[in-house]
């Protein structure tokens, strides 16, 4: 992605005008690709000049066909009244047109006469139709180009929001953003980037041809061009709410699509096919509602400003025919060639009809895309933030306070604690007590609001955060995995790396057994979120992740509790050989897995109420005491 793309998307240009400023921005991503425009206008240029002697041409065919003298010899008629004249004659269009093609075309034979000007209206046909594809080539490049920008620019965008973001915002919100909004931005500016450029000029052209035929005819053909604006106006302000709405009834059904999914076992375990079923209906009946109402909008500006322009046509043709079957204002020919041109103008007229109903619809899904575009990233380095590539001496948390965005109360308060290099420090208490958010808080996954982290004495928020994170490895309870190979999953996050690694990281998690035994051994795809793998083996996948990154820091929020006692020896001995020679921070469900920590917090509604070894705990602490009685009480029970 350019920086000069980047640098758009900070903020709208300052306009008064909202919804001005916004298609601005639109356009803003048009600039890196200024020399293709040039080119696309180049090449439209010359589809206008061909398009409108193509059309301008039709008029002399038909004059050479129907009139009994050759169209020679009324040129040369004409000459001497020219002649005649006292002062010279402004400039005319049509005149200087209808004198070139008089001089190409001094036939004396009508049917020789015919072919030339049928020569002449298929080459300038053919003239026209190349330059239309190159126009429309070189603007389906721009086009692309300018939705793969703004498509990565969002991705990338959302890639570096906090934590806190996705709290905030469902994913299947963001996922309609990314794709569906962006999708249509690309079909409006698809439909109307080269409208207009292309239509005004078309319009402007034959506007010109129309006056240099009978300024009087043009002028009450002009009618149309006020009345059909405000229809057009009007419809168009409508589009954009009912446009808006559309896309907001995609992000639910999309939100919908991923939650099901994503949850399908749950769903099937309570057999709650049929309800998800009917959830999904109404979510679409909505959106077929909201997108019928759009399009039922949408498609009648067409006719509308097609009917106005239909009845000033008739009009016209009225009252010039009269006058020229009375022999006034102007030639049978020229009559025939404002007609036709009058008729040829009505396709670009309509044409930018639609261009307003594109606008109002990219306008809607850009404000959608600009309004995540413009959500400020929370968590991000400082302008000279501090490499740091090793953890040498300790981690410091000096009385933080922290809470989340969507609640008032504190999840952590006056948080202090030291935590030395290598030590083995446990972190227990009750669900809700705030283990998980305190050790989500070292890797700046949220900011504290109060307080401070430090490692090395240094603040953790005046270090470059990639430097930050590769010092830790996380292994958490719901492990991640994705639709790759075996040994992608191990190694992701590496970048290059080599097999003997991989298989090395593999055995220290007691992975490589069952990984051999698979259909393709590392080069195994396990399917979206390693679904193709048992709990326990996508555990020790990204245990072997871990120790493949090997950092000097290992956090590892209940890594073992969902698992059987089977998986559990084998997992919990894989941990054992990655925390060696580490500082280690571990949240546990069995307590039984962290009584040799070197400390255990206790911690209840955000604050460390003791510490120390299990010993000193047990002898002094009525909490600890109570929640290992819980435990092994427990255990007893199972066994027995």
């Amino acid at each position: 992605m350019s920086e000069e793309n980047s640098a758009h998307s900070k903020k709208s240009p300052k306009i008064g005008n909202e919804d001005l400023a916004l298609y601005l921005r639109i356009i803003s991503y048009l600039r890196p690709y200024i020399p293709h425009i040039v080119l696309v206008l180049i090449f439209n240029f010359l589809f206008v000049i061909f398009n409108t002697l193509s059309v301008w041409m039709v008029a002399p065919v038909i004059s050479a066909l129907f009139k009994e003298q050759p169209q020679q010899e009324q040129v040369l008629e004409e000459e001497p009244l020219q002649t005649e004249t006292p002062s010279p004659a402004p400039f005319n269009l049509n005149a200087w047109l209808k004198h070139q093609v008089g001089r190409f075309l001094e036939q004396g034979d009508r049917v020789e006469t015919l072919k030339l000007l049928c020569l002449f209206i298929v080459f300038t046909f053919l003239l026209k139709n190349f330059f239309a594809y190159l126009e429309f080539y070189w603007v389906s490049y721009v086009e692309q180009k300018v939705v793969k920008n703004l498509r990565e620019e969002v991705y990338r965008h959302v890639l570096q929001q906090s934590l806190s973001f996705f709290d905030r915002h469902d994913t299947g919100g963001i996922i309609s953003r990314i794709t569906n909004d962006i999708n249509q931005v690309n079909v409006a500016v698809n439909r109307s980037f080269t409208k207009i450029i292309r239509d005004p000029v078309l319009i402007i052209l034959f506007v010109v041809l129309l006056f240099s035929i009978s300024w009087q005819l043009s002028l009450v053909a002009l009618i149309v061009f006020p009345l059909s604006t405000v229809v057009i106006q009007r419809i168009g302000k409508s589009l954009r709410r009912k446009s808006r709405r559309v896309q907001e009834r995609i992000s639910d059904i999309t939100g919908l699509l991923q939650e099901t999914i994503s949850g399908i076992k749950v769903v099937k375990a309570f057999a709650m096919e049929d309800y998800e079923d009917e959830k999904f209906k109404h979510y679409s009946e909505r959106h077929f509602r909201a997108i019928l109402r759009r399009v039922r909008l949408h498609r009648l500006s067409s006719p509308l400003s097609e009917s106005l322009g239909v009845g000033v046509m008739a009009s016209v043709l009225w009252f010039g025919g009269s006058l020229v079957l009375e022999g006034q204002l102007l030639s049978s020919e020229d009559f025939i060639r404002f007609v036709i041109l009058l008729f040829a103008m009505m396709d670009p007229i309509k044409s930018l009809g639609d261009l307003n109903n594109n606008i109002q619809i990219a306008l809607a899904s850009g404000k959608r895309i600009f309004d995540l575009l413009d959500t400020p990233i929370e968590i991000s380095d400082k302008p000279n933030a501090l490499a740091k590539k090793t953890f040498q001496r300790d981690i410091c948390f000096e009385e933080v306070y922290f809470r989340y965005d969507t609640s008032s109360d504190w999840v952590i308060k006056d948080f202090t604690l030291r935590i030395k290099k290598h030590q083995k420090i446990a972190f227990v208490g009750s669900s809700g007590a705030g283990k998980t958010t305190i050790l989500s808080l070292l890797p700046r996954f949220y900011e504290p609001q109060k307080g401070r982290i430090l490692i090395d004495g240094l603040d953790i928020r005046d270090l470059k955060l990639a430097d930050l994170r590769r010092l830790m490895g996380i292994v958490t309870q719901e492990v991640v995995l994705f639709n790759d190979t075996i040994a992608r999953n191990i190694a992701y996050g590496k970048g290059e790396f080599s097999m003997e690694q991989v298989e090395h990281a593999a055995r220290l998690a007691n992975a490589y057994e069952f990984i051999t035994k698979m259909p393709r051994g590392f080069d195994t795809v396990i399917g979206e979120r390693g679904m193709l793998l048992s709990g326990g083996q996508r555990q020790r996948i990204s245990i072997a992740r871990a120790i493949l990154k090997n950092p000097p820091i290992l956090i590892f929020d209940e890594a073992t509790s969902s698992l059987d006692s089977e998986s559990e020896f084998l997992i919990q001995e894989a941990i054992e050989n990655l925390m060696k020679d580490r500082t280690v921070l571990i949240i546990a469900h069995r307590l039984s897995s962290i009584i040799k920590s070197d400390i255990i917090v206790v911690m209840e509604n955000g604050e460390i109420v003791d510490q120390g070894s299990n010993k000193e705990l047990l002898e002094r602490s009525e909490r600890y005491r109570h929640l290992y009685k819980l435990q092994f009480a427990n255990s007893t029970s199972e066994t027995n």
